[in-house]
Order: structure tokens, then C-alpha cells, then sequence
């Protein structure tokens, strides 16, 4: 009896298995991929590459998107600068269209995979990064590890160590050690679809991009990756903070209102004030930032107020030198 018991339950988890399999599989063909999906090593990213170079020394914008949202933290901040600049998003190995992440995901890996997907697709720099939340100390680390590549950066609402420690500590972070498993048995997937999701977009635009990314974003891949760079979050944040700081041209874009978590015993207004607070300090500590603070949006800014992101960008590369046309 025991035995058959236990053979059913590994028939059933095998079947499991295979169904979510295919059910990620097929929810990521039928939400048509913006990009394309470029190979570097031993896995494919999606990148997604939009507009045009005005002129040799124009700067590629490259958008590296929060912890889950990828390319999609993007689509409205492309759309309000217009084809006028060569801009490049993409997925971290794991998230969204991009394979499955392997081996360590921390910044270096990170960094790597970034350097690699630009090569790939023959950008050559100068580059300006703007990243979002959770990818801004890749950006710095970036920055600082290559001043001749790298013009400028735009720091949108990103984490330093002073705010890591509570993005780890919280019900999300806390919570993938059961929706990892799960999410490989189809059972998170039933439960999201059970509580209600939105309906399919058919492909991606401003208008769609947050329903693309709750239909895709919690896949077992997705989960898998997002538990990775979670748990590299504190110690990668700490030494991007203790190293040397990036010299070029910056701006750190904050909200008033731009605490991702709220931790027990915490007031939200208290919380709001000491994410600020760590934005007023990241911004010191960069000697060529200037900070931006918005009321018009919460820690999403890329979704809530995209103008404010791309105008952010236009000032800072109206900073840089300018270069000849490539007609």
C-alpha cells in the first residue's frame, strides 16, 4: 500500500511538472515577445532594441529593470523619448523570455551577462544605463569597473545596502522557499489563476506592459532567479556602497513615496521617509549626481510617470559632448 501511494504521488508530481512546463512555455509564445533573444554563453537573453543613433558618440540608453520586470519596466519610458535614440532593454537570464538563469546570480554574473548581450549585438559604446530598483548597483558597479565605456547613469528609485536589508527581509522574500516548489508543481499557478489575473495582452505596448509582466513574471524560472539575486541582495549592495564610486555624470530619480516594503512596526509614512533618506545619501555619495524627487509616483516610477524617467535621460546626455552626425 505504501508503496503504490508513493509511486502515485511521483506519477502525479511527474505530471505536475510537465504541465507547468508547458503552461510557462505556452504563456510566453502567446504573449508575443517584443525582442529577440540573443545568445551569450551558454543561455539566450531577450533584448529588446528600438530607434535609431543620431550620431557616433550618441549614447546607446541601456534599461536594466527591477528585480522581476525586466524589459517590461520599460515600454513607456521608450515611448515618451520617441525613436530619436538607439535604446536597448532586455530580461536577466531567468525572468520573462530569456532562458533559465544557471549558476550564480549576483552582480558579477550580472555584469557579465550585460557586457555580453552588448557585444552580441555589436553596441558600441559610449553607453548610458539607467536601471531601476533592484539592477541600480549593477549599474554602478558597471559605471565604476568601466569609465570608458560607460557616459552616464540615470538611478532610478535603485537599492542601496540601507534599503536591501528590508527588501530581504520581507513577506515576497520570505515566501519564495514555498512558491519556488510550488510554482514548479503548477500549484502557485492554479492559486493566481483561482485569485484572478488579467486578461492576455496579445503583445506589448505601455498599455499592457504591467499585464505582460503579472502573467509572466512568476514562472518557476522567473522565482528561481528572483531567489538568487535576492539572496546576493545584501552582500552585493554593501560593496558596490564601500567601493570606490563611479565618476560620470548622474541623476537619482526618487519618489516620496518609494518604500518597497514596509516592515512590521513601521508606519508607512515612516518608512516612505527612510527610502528617501537613503536616496539623499546614495545621491552624496555619487561626486557627479543630482537629485530628482517626484511626488507624482510611487517606487514604479518607469510605469507611473515614464516622462519623468525620460526626461531625466534627455538632461543628462544634454551634459555629454557632442558627436559628429552618422548621417
Amino acid at each position: 500500500m505504501f508503496w503504490s501511494a508513493l509511486a502515485a504521488i511521483a506519477l502525479l508530481s511527474v505530471g505536475a511538472l510537465g504541465w507547468e512546463a508547458w503552461q510557462s512555455a505556452r504563456e510566453r509564445r502567446r504573449i508575443a515577445a517584443p525582442g529577440i533573444l540573443v545568445e551569450i554563453g551558454d543561455v539566450r537573453l531577450h533584448a529588446v532594441l528600438q530607434g535609431r543613433r543620431r550620431g557616433v558618440d550618441q549614447p546607446v540608453l541601456v534599461f536594466d529593470g527591477g528585480l522581476t520586470n525586466g524589459c517590461l519596466a520599460w515600454p513607456a519610458v521608450v515611448a515618451a523619448l520617441g525613436p530619436e535614440w538607439l535604446t536597448l532593454s532586455f530580461d536577466r537570464a531567468g525572468h520573462l523570455w530569456s532562458d533559465r538563469a544557471i549558476g550564480a546570480r549576483d552582480m558579477e554574473a550580472s555584469l557579465a551577462d550585460q557586457r555580453a548581450l552588448l557585444d552580441a549585438l555589436h553596441l558600441a559604446p559610449p553607453w548610458l544605463l539607467v536601471a531601476h530598483s533592484c539592477s541600480g548597483h549593477i549599474a554602478r558597479l558597471h559605471a565604476a569597473r568601466h569609465p570608458e565605456d560607460v557616459a552616464g547613469l540615470v538611478l532610478v528609485e535603485t537599492i542601496p545596502a540601507d534599503l536591501a536589508g528590508a527588501i530581504t527581509q520581507s513577506s515576497f522574500a520570505r515566501s519564495l522557499w514555498w512558491k519556488v516548489p510550488a510554482a514548479r508543481l503548477g500549484l502557485w499557478r492554479l492559486r493566481r489563476l483561482q485569485q484572478g489575473l488579467p486578461p492576455r495582452p496579445g503583445q506589448v505596448t505601455p498599455e499592457t506592459m504591467q499585464a505582460a509582466w503579472t502573467r509572466l513574471s512568476q514562472s518557476p524560472w522567473g522565482l528561481e532567479a528572483t531567489r538568487a539575486e535576492l539572496a546576493c541582495l545584501v552582500a552585493d549592495t554593501e560593496a558596490v556602497d564601500a567601493a570606490p564610486p563611479p565618476q560620470q555624470p548622474c541623476i537619482v530619480l526618487a519618489s516620496t513615496r518609494g518604500a518597497v516594503v514596509v516592515l512590521r512596526g513601521l508606519k508607512p509614512a515612516v518608512a516612505h521617509e527612510l527610502a528617501l533618506l537613503a536616496q539623499r545619501k546614495l545621491a552624496a555619495r555619487l561626486p557627479g549626481a543630482a537629485l530628482r524627487i517626484t511626488a507624482a509616483s510611487e517606487h514604479e516610477i518607469p510605469w507611473q510617470a515614464p516622462e519623468e524617467v525620460a526626461q531625466a535621460i534627455r538632461d543628462l546626455a544634454a551634459q555629454l559632448p557632442p558627436g559628429p552626425p552618422t548621417g
